[in-house]
């Protein structure tokens, strides 16, 4: 390949940390497995002497690579090694991280010590099939691109059919058309003849919303005055005018101006902050906390159209800070989807997560409404030091029974009441550690900000770096409140809708939403509580502005001094 291929991977971002020397512009097989050594003597080998498993998700060539270096495979003998497509293939390893031999009966291999986690007969189905495209259809190769991401077996598929086939039904049984007092079980009709057609969103999960009567009890004291004068309107960004693809510049001079506007374009750091897509929690009411629930089919669609509307404004980011909940990492992960953007750096951190619940946790809010009241409903939700009843050490909702939290979590101080306690009851010695056994607001703002300041804010915003935050709605807000010096009392007034990116410039310390050519006021669709007029302030004039200023009124004078020695 030719530096000048459009191919030529010194083009692509992802591999921009390369020198040009590193950029291979062909590879033989041995180069291939040559460059997967390093990985496995300075990364891998250093995570399994820790006591970590490890997962290798990669391609066929570079797997057999790993295996050759593991295994000491010859270079003639790894060609008799297989990886078939999406079958695990298992190491076992000893004090000396020298491969275990399989046990007798196991699934292995030609020439190594791994073991294949799979039916006899289904793997040899594989290997099979896979031989036979091989040599039947052209350009096959044994490593199958799969499109897209299946949330969803074959058979949870058909249930999933089966069960919207079943609402519609019920749904037409409900509302039957008659014609002269008789049902008539045909097709519905409109009129004038048309079939008609029931919509899309007709059987969708509801949407659940904050309680409205959260919101009503401010004051003029507050700053919270609800009339005329007070109006405030966001700022949104407009779509980006259309350009010309790069077939049509074809120009040197287009090719210019296309670079040109492709500078003008980086604004440099840039932060984007995405509430999780709906969970099956948030549309039923019930406190989330640290329960590790997944999104809900209409939380995935809200998290690929946050990624879809950042495509739409051209958006690229760096690096991708998430919690380590389930719904929060899956949304960052269908963003970057949308945005192809897959490949970046993903840091996942325990203080990002929601705000912990305590006893609270997965049970319904309008039932703890009945038991305590609103009143105390509304202390324990929007209150800012506050904090709800603390759950038991024996619960499953305390993160301290949860082995992920356990064995990772090292940045907690020691516990010792509960290591002396568990130390007891195990007969050995259980090095504990301080896992929260409830929050107000105030706590979990107080690990959230300090990890934007001293890792979000050093890392990357600090070194020029686009951002993208996907979190829960509490820690996002403790974010929020430094971001946009939001005074203590209106944080309970504020609320942020799920998968919404808030777009928030460095440089003029603001926070900004995304046209999406609906034509709607966004303030208007979304609901951010009476305190949304401190997020939503003016973005502040510095003088990086006016050199903007200044740099885009010489771009023009060029442009314009070019048409007319073109014309």
């Amino acid at each position: 390949m030719k530096k000048t291929d459009p191919h030529y991977h010194g083009n692509d971002p992802r591999y921009s940390d390369l020198t040009e020397d590193q950029i291979p512009l062909t590879e033989s097989l041995l180069d291939c497995m040559d460059r997967a050594r390093p990985l496995w003597e300075y990364k891998i080998k250093d995570e399994i002497r820790r006591g970590n498993n490890v997962l290798v998700v990669a391609h066929a060539n570079t797997l057999r690579g790993l295996i050759k270096v593991i295994d000491d495979i010859g270079d003639r003998q790894i060609q008799d090694v297989a990886m078939p497509t999406g079958v695990p293939f298992v190491y076992k390893f000893d004090r000396e991280l020298n491969p275990t031999p399989p046990e007798g009966g196991s699934l292995t291999q030609v020439h190594t010590s791994g073991t294949f986690l799979e039916k006899p007969g289904l793997l040899k189905e594989a290997l099979r099939r896979q031989k036979e495209w091989k040599t039947q259809v052209p350009g096959f190769e044994s490593d199958e691109k799969v499109s897209g991401s299946r949330r969803v077996t074959t058979l949870e598929e058909s249930l999933l059919t089966l069960r919207k086939e079943q609402e519609a039904e019920r749904w037409v049984a409900n509302h039957r058309v008659k014609v002269d007092g008789k049902d008539m079980d045909a097709e519905l009709r409109l009129l004038d003849g048309s079939a008609y057609q029931v919509a899309k969103d007709a059987f969708a999960a509801p949407r659940f919303t904050d309680d409205p009567s959260e919101f009503e009890d401010f004051d003029d004291e507050a700053g919270f005055v609800d009339d005329e004068d007070s109006f405030f309107a966001a700022t949104m960004r407009p779509l980006p005018t259309a350009r010309p693809s790069g077939k049509e510049s074809t120009t040197a001079a287009a090719a210019e101006k296309a670079a040109e506007e492709e500078e003008d374009d980086d604004e440099g750091p840039v932060v984007v902050l995405i509430r999780h897509g709906r969970t099956p929690h948030n549309n039923l009411g019930l406190f989330t906390g640290w329960e590790d629930v997944p999104l809900a089919p209409d939380g995935v669609e809200d998290a690929k159209d946050a990624g879809k509307l950042l495509r739409r404004h051209n958006f690229k980011f760096d690096v991708l800070y998430t919690s380590w909940l389930t719904r929060a990492i899956e949304t960052g992960l269908y963003v970057l989807d949308e945005l192809d953007l897959s490949w970046i750096p993903v840091v996942k951190s325990w203080r990002l997560n929601e705000r912990m619940y305590g006893a609270l946790t997965g049970k319904s809010k309008k039932m703890i409404a009945n038991i305590y009241g609103e009143d105390q409903l509304k202390k324990w939700r929007r209150g800012f030091t506050i904090q709800p009843p603390p759950t038991s050490s024996y619960s499953l909702s305390y993160p301290g029974n949860d082995y992920r939290r356990t064995k990772y979590v090292k940045d907690i101080r020691v516990s010792f009441r509960e290591t002396l306690f568990r130390s007891w009851e195990q007969r050995k010695f259980q090095l504990h550690r301080k896992f929260p056994k409830t929050e107000s607001l105030k706590d979990c703002m107080d690990r959230s900000i300090p990890f934007y300041t001293e890792r979000i804010l050093k890392e990357a915003v600090g070194k020029g770096k686009r951002v993208l935050i996907t979190s829960h709605e509490n820690a996002i807000r403790g974010i929020l409140m430094h971001l946009c010096d939001i005074p203590q009392e209106a944080m309970n007034q504020l609320h942020l809708p799920n998968g919404l990116p808030l777009v928030y410039s460095v440089k003029g310390r603001c926070i900004t939403l995304l046209d999406d050519g609906s034509g709607k006021d966004p303030m208007e669709v979304h609901d951010f509580g009476p305190a949304a007029k401190y997020l939503f302030k003016p973005c502040e004039i510095t003088d990086d502005f006016y050199d903007e200023m200044e740099k885009k009124g010489a771009q023009q004078q060029k442009e314009k001094d070019r048409e007319t020695v073109s014309a």
